[in-house]
């Protein structure tokens, strides 16, 4: 007669998502800038708040946006590696920029399509608002058709093709 090992105790489950959310694992932008999405829109929050006036709306002052986005660059310099690999400063500060930035105004069009403060209209409107910004947005990550004529003169080949040219950095 076989023997039969006996089943170990059950273990209480734990609840995975106050888990997740405080062990998640660094995302890009932290990876990149030592600075997670939170702290970069609440940095442009406080930029926007710096270099803006108030005007006749009390619902709207004007702000000197170059200003904001001067300062963003800089502190996005900030955060570049003295040392390291190599990495091309121009791609590095489009990439960050460009994420914060998309962040900052995605997040904010959501906050404003849910404010139940606002007229529905307008609600609806920040909802399409975002909707067309994050498809043209999506659109300019995957759309491969103008590639050949932003960039001329360079040579495309994939790097997974088998008979792929294993060239040399010039």
């Amino acid at each position: 007669m076989a023997k039969v090992k006996p089943k170990p105790p059950r273990r209480k489950r734990k609840n995975k998502t106050k888990e997740h959310s405080r062990e998640r694992s660094a995302s890009w932008i932290e990876l990149m800038t030592a600075k997670d999405a939170k702290w970069w829109v609440a940095k442009v929050q406080t930029l926007i708040a710096k270099h803006s006036k108030p005007t006749k709306n009390p619902w709207h002052g004007t702000t000197k946006t170059g200003m904001v986005i001067a300062e963003l660059t800089n502190e996005v310099q900030k955060t570049f590696p003295r040392k390291g690999p190599a990495y091309d400063g121009n791609m590095r500060m489009a990439s960050v920029l460009s994420y914060v930035l998309a962040v900052f105004y995605l997040r904010l069009h959501r906050a404003k399509s849910y404010d139940p403060r606002r007229p529905v209209k307008a609600r609806q409107a920040a909802y399409w608002s975002r909707l067309h910004y994050a498809t043209a947005l999506f659109m300019a990550v995957v759309d491969e058709s103008m590639d050949a004529e932003m960039f001329p003169g360079q040579n495309w080949e994939s790097p997974w093709d088998p008979r792929t040219t294993d060239g040399y950095f010039v």
